[in-house]
């Protein structure tokens, strides 16, 4: 048990949400009510934490008010790390080599394309768009243009990026040559991630509970983004906020106020009503 927890009715119980569009309002802001929401379930035994596309060095922005005491879902599944301690708990980096042959290969023939390449600590452009551009500004991290060939390894994941009328081409390229390869999916519609296989938010999750010890049985997750698909699912219960998108709205067991109106509080709130005060 870790400084300012006590037993209590929530002793065993894992709570893992999404943070843009779900834990965050639409300002990109932890709101007060979902703070203390957080504290009060930590402070009854309770373990909090996030499983987020959000890198580690975008995530360590929010980390002087948002109380964590579990290891973080980032890179969208592709990577587990412990705050707490300072390091990589549980990773499925891409093998650099066919990856590196798969990004150029999407260079070449979508020179409209964003290409964004992830380490564990750091983070480039091999391949500028506009919707790139908005990314980074919106992450708050700088945007390093650099040669391919001259980005370091390992890669945690790479990001395609572009306008969304153009990218179910480029997804379907991406599916029908490398699909059985990686493990490839929506974000939003302008920004497709390419993972290693087995990587996901739902993997990186249970990695979490194997690691903190809480059965699956007592885990809760909260998601909007087409991404939250396998968070959702590996969950007891899940919810979503009502600006979830449908498919995500459709495989939530529970919808909750969105996320302007404080939705983690609520599954505080439902959740002690499910766990009696001990």
């Amino acid at each position: 048990m870790r400084e300012g927890e006590e037993m209590g009715r929530f002793d065993g119980v894992m709570i893992l949400t999404d943070m843009d569009g779900t834990l965050l309002d639409s300002q990109s802001r932890l709101s007060p009510e979902n703070r203390r929401a957080i504290l009060r379930f930590i402070q009854q035994g309770g373990r909090f934490s996030v499983a987020t596309g959000r890198v580690k060095r975008a995530m360590e922005y929010f980390l002087p008010e948002l109380p964590l005491n579990a290891p973080a879902v980032l890179f969208n599944g592709s990577a587990v790390y412990d705050f707490q301690q300072g390091k990589t708990v549980w990773e499925k980096p891409l093998d650099h080599g066919p990856a590196l042959i798969f990004a150029q290969d999407i260079m070449a023939r979508f020179p409209w394309a964003g290409v964004e390449v992830f380490l564990a600590e750091d983070e480039y452009v091999a391949q500028n768009s506009d919707r790139t551009r908005r990314h980074f500004q919106f992450i708050r991290l700088e945007l390093k243009e650099r040669d391919i060939l001259e980005i370091p390894q390992p890669w945690v994941k790479f990001n395609l990026t572009g306008q969304s009328e153009q990218m179910g081409e480029l997804a379907d390229y991406c599916q029908s040559r490398y699909g059985d390869r990686y493990f490839m999916q929506f974000s939003t519609p302008d920004f497709y991630e390419v993972m290693a296989a087995g990587a996901n938010k739902g993997a990186g999750a249970l990695a979490v509970c194997q690691i903190c010890g809480v059965s699956p049985d007592h885990l809760y997750t909260l998601g909007d983004g087409y991404n939250d698909k396998e968070l959702m699912e590996c969950a007891r219960l899940s919810f979503a906020p009502e600006n979830a998108v449908e498919p995500i709205c459709r495989l939530a067991h529970k919808i909750l106020p969105d996320n302007d109106r404080h939705a983690l509080a609520a599954a505080v709130q439902q959740l002690e009503e499910l766990y009696p005060e001990k």
